[in-house]
């Protein structure tokens, strides 16, 4: 397993969470970038939380810049 301490995703049972493989962040950033999708951690490099109450599972580009409007 890959040793990523910095990781605050809470989704072990991700298959691109670091704690599953040895590739470190690269699956997970290559499946957002396939996908349109911001990483878990930055939703959560802006709030405690990876979602604010009303945010919807948005993961998308306008998901996060609408996360980091409302939490400032």
């Amino acid at each position: 397993m890959a040793n990523v301490p910095f990781c605050t995703c809470t989704d072990k049972a991700c298959p691109n969470n670091p704690c599953n493989h040895n590739s470190g962040c690269t699956p997970c950033i290559a499946k957002c970038l396939k996908q349109g999708e911001i990483p878990t951690c930055f939703f959560k490099a802006v709030s405690a939380d990876d979602l604010l109450p009303g945010d919807e599972q948005d993961w998308t580009y306008k998901g996060f810049a609408e996360h980091v409007l409302k939490s400032r």
